[in-house]
């Protein structure tokens, strides 16, 4: 519940942040993708580039959590089958 409402309040001041900052900078710029030019005003340009770097660091940080998470499955099921494999050299070694 709290973790809701901290969101909603950090992505409000967001928000605001980004409209303070487009009406500060009226002024438009010429944005050229290799394939397009576009017209846009700088307020805008600059929200959509702080919205892509989040969303790519978004991205790799879940590939770095998948990885992660891949190791530990694989660690726990090395650790689950330790026991077992212990106790089998144990009774080899008895006789």
């Amino acid at each position: 519940m709290i973790k809701r409402i901290l969101t909603g309040i950090i992505l409000l001041a967001a928000v605001a942040a980004s409209a303070f900052f487009t009406s500060l900078n009226p002024g438009t710029i010429s944005l050229d993708v290799g394939f397009a030019q576009f017209q846009a005003p700088l307020g805008l340009a600059f929200v959509l580039a702080l919205a892509f770097g989040w969303l790519l660091g978004t991205l790799s940080a879940i590939l770095w959590i998948a990885r992660i998470a891949a190791d530990r499955r694989r660690l726990r099921r090395q650790l689950d089958h330790s026991p077992a494999e212990t106790a089998l050299q144990v009774r080899d070694e008895r006789g």
